[in-house]
């Protein structure tokens, strides 16, 4: 990669040339920042649980995972919901908004209407944020023809189209086209 395209990079916040993100604060993200324990998360569960789904969820594990890049998941089979310590690291504001959202999971497993509908009942989000670790480990830069939407990816993409463009089906007018590749010199 270039030295233009490293700076180009540095100031769009795509830091990936930094080993300690940084918040949009200016500050490190840091493990000096409190997250709530595995206990306090099962707790705020049963909470979340009683007042927004009448205690009709299964019992689910919650628990963190220091490898997961992205905020979290929900493995509704084994009724397990992971939140990533890097997301929650860099926003800690967000632990119970991802929590709402893992637990729609737990009954909705697709990002469906009545997932969105679901999520706008009890106010979790539909998204994460982006944050500079989500970059790390990423090859491929695709980009979308129509809106120029960029998306990242460890992996090439053959038959993937743009999701804010194709409505989730799969629609060849928006077919993602590779860009460049992100290890490149």
């Amino acid at each position: 990669m270039r030295l233009a395209e490293r700076r180009a990079l540095k100031e769009t916040n795509f830091d990936l040339f930094d080993s300690v993100a940084k918040h949009p604060s200016g500050n490190s993200a840091d493990e000096s920042i409190s997250l709530p324990t595995e206990d306090e998360l099962a707790a705020i569960f049963r909470d979340f649980n009683d007042r927004h789904f009448d205690g009709k969820l299964p019992t689910a594990k919650v628990e963190w995972s220091s490898r997961m890049k992205h905020a979290g998941r929900c493995y509704y089979s084994d009724r397990i919901i992971r939140l990533g310590v890097s997301y929650h690291t860099y926003y800690p504001e967000d632990v119970t908004l991802t929590l709402k959202h893992e637990m729609i999971h737990l009954v909705i497993p697709n990002h469906g209407s009545e997932f969105k509908r679901e999520a706008r009942r009890i106010g979790a989000t539909r998204y994460a944020r982006h944050y500079p670790g989500m970059l790390r480990g990423m090859k491929y830069l695709y980009e979308c023809p129509t809106c120029g939407e960029t998306y990242p990816s460890r992996k090439i993409l053959r038959l993937r189209s743009c999701g804010k463009c194709s409505n989730g089906r799969y629609d060849v007018r928006h077919k993602l086209r590779l860009v460049r590749r992100l290890d490149d010199n």
